[in-house]
């Protein structure tokens, strides 16, 4: 562990007793030098006039120093500790992130993005740990302002955020009910990656779904939809999985129309979202409807395509339009245990046992064939793996093929290896009737 010098050892010791003096004085809370030092580190929290931003004003005041020239001397103890050549200012990048962290787990946050600011104005920066951890600590205390400052720093410091980092500011956003300043912070974000492909804002609004906040992922979506540079089709994606796991289908079939209006053409993924939440449902006609738009587009369906129309047309007792198209996924994909057991629940409640039987004993007979929840993470999608039964006659899905192979590729030979037309015209067909 390193070892501050004695001046800098004694400065932290007297910031971490004059902040939690601040937390314990109403006096030292409403005074005028807290007034000050937040001006100075946000310069926009002033123009904050509702409840809950003075709410946060309070909450970030309770974090400042109460001592003048406090500012001054958290740099020069910084430079004094950190500097391996005081005369040329060169700053030991080690040491500095030592001292960050340490002021950090002391409790002097504001002191701690002082120092970001100051090393990010010198085009110093630490590394992702030491912003993860300065991100933790800001919204652990609930201080979003002091937060928003670290996750520019860490977005203009060219440092790829990670899972981590998307986390801590769900976890932030979860705690704020302040709306304008989730769309300010939106606002600053989409001015920092302008330059780059909307993957901030995506995994933004991906881990903010995740922690059940719909009502601010939709603030931020519209937010987006002002400038489209800041979202895509994942963008369009993330929140039609979230408004079809909530059960607002409606509103997400909206969003469904609102996205070809826009321009964002949907993809595989989001032709599977909308299919599985109306087959949750059981609304097959709908169903359909969505599975020959996808045809009619040139999407070639996958595993999930697949899985789901079959359970909707067993659940809907349509159970010979659900066995053709089973037979039908089995000549391009590969199988899962969850159609299988799908089919077989559906055989079932349709009255048809012997069938069921029939099925279920096929399934155990074919089970290390099977694809499980492990060939479902990451990346796959259905596409036919290395497993030598379902690569019989060299049954590649066109489009599969097509997005396996990174380099170019002619469609003619592609097209030689498996011919898709008849299997896309039959399972028109089923979707017509």
């Amino acid at each position: 562990m390193r070892r501050f010098s004695p001046a800098a050892a004694a400065l932290l010791l007297r910031r971490s007793l004059a902040a939690a003096a601040a937390a314990a004085s109403p006096a030292l809370r409403s005074g005028p030098r807290q007034l000050v030092r937040a001006s100075l580190l946000d310069e926009s929290l002033s123009t904050q006039t509702s409840s809950a931003a003075s709410t946060m004003a309070v909450q970030y005041h309770q974090w400042s120093s109460s001592a003048d020239g406090d500012d001054d001397e958290v740099l020069e103890a910084f430079n004094r500790d950190c500097c391996t050549d005081a005369g040329a200012g060169v700053l030991d990048d080690s040491a500095s992130t030592a001292y960050v962290e340490k002021l950090c787990t002391s409790g002097n946050l504001p002191d701690a993005v002082q120092i970001l600011r100051h090393l990010h104005d010198r085009k110093i920066h630490v590394g992702l740990g030491t912003f993860n951890l300065v991100l933790e600590q800001t919204g652990e205390v609930n201080n979003f302002v002091l937060f928003a400052k670290v996750f520019r720093y860490l977005l203009l410091s060219k440092i790829a955020p990670d899972l981590t980092s998307y986390t801590n500011v769900a976890k932030a956003l979860q705690k704020l009910d302040d709306y304008e300043l989730i769309l300010k912070f939106v606002r600053q974000v989409m001015e920092i990656t302008h330059d780059r492909d909307p993957t901030v804002m995506n995994r933004i609004v991906f881990t903010t779904a995740k922690y059940g906040q719909i009502d601010k992922c939709l603030i931020i979506f519209e937010e987006l939809k002002k400038d489209q540079r800041g979202l895509d089709v994942v963008t369009f994606n993330t929140i039609l999985d979230m408004l079809g796991k909530a059960g607002r289908v409606d509103q997400m079939l909206q969003e469904v129309k609102l996205m070809d209006e826009l321009g964002h053409s949907p993809d595989i993924v989001t032709y599977n979202t909308v299919i599985n939440c109306l087959r949750r449902l059981g609304r097959l006609d709908q169903c359909k409807i969505f599975a020959r738009e996808m045809v009619e587009r040139g999407i070639d369906p996958d595993l999930r395509t697949y899985t789901a129309l079959i359970d909707i047309f067993g659940r809907a007792g349509h159970i010979t339009e659900a066995l053709e198209m089973f037979d039908q996924m089995k000549r391009s994909h590969q199988p899962s245990i969850y159609v299988y057991r799908a089919l077989i629940s559906d055989l079932k409640k349709a009255g048809q046992f012997e069938l069921a039987q029939k099925l279920s004993e096929e399934m155990k007979t074919s089970a290390s064939e099977l694809l499980g929840p492990e060939d479902f993470k990451h990346k796959f999608k259905g596409r036919k793996i290395n497993k030598n039964k379902w690569r019989e006659g060299g049954s590649y899905m066109r489009g599969e093929v097509m997005g396996a192979i990174s380099s170019p590729v002619d469609p003619a030979a592609v097209s030689a290896i498996y011919d898709w037309r008849p299997v896309v015209s039959s399972l028109a067909r089923l979707l017509s009737v």
